[in-house]
């Protein structure tokens, strides 16, 4: 598991200082890009290396209790791969002083080539050992 910090910035919000529900979406992108980093690994170095993208095929949050404006959350990351192609995460949404959960997600996503209409490809080796290293050691641990 990996853990992302966000606080709830104003512009987050709505009229009632409570986040706004698609930006949960935003905060599981921003804990993806964090999770990739941890492992030393960039959107841009996929592209620019490997020439490929994790796109997104499904994504779903489900809302437990509210975040409001200046709240410290915490989002917990767990990363799965399916097969050479696909590799899922999901995310625990909770309230860092209180441990309360605000929301559970899933984003699920597709290994593409950025040629040729974004058409499915092979994870790289390289990438794939070192996601199914921490897919492996995610498994073990509580799967979101």
């Amino acid at each position: 598991m990996h853990k992302t910090e966000l606080r709830i910035q104003w512009f987050d919000t709505d009229r009632e200082d409570i986040a706004y529900f698609g930006n949960y979406f935003r905060f599981f992108s921003t804990a993806e890009d964090e999770f990739f980093r941890s492992i030393g690994i960039s959107h841009n170095g996929l592209k620019e290396q490997y020439n490929i993208a994790f796109i997104r095929i499904e994504a779903q949050c489900r809302y437990k209790r509210p975040a409001v404006y200046g709240d410290l959350i915490e989002i917990n990351t767990w990363a799965k791969l399916e097969n050479r192609i696909f590799l899922t995460f999901k995310f625990r949404v909770s309230r860092k002083k209180d441990h309360i959960l605000l929301a559970e997600g899933k984003v699920r996503t597709a290994c593409v080539t950025l040629t040729n209409g974004f058409s499915l490809t092979r994870i790289p080796d390289k990438i794939f050992d070192r996601l199914k290293e921490i897919s492996d050691r995610h498994a073990q641990q509580k799967w979101g």
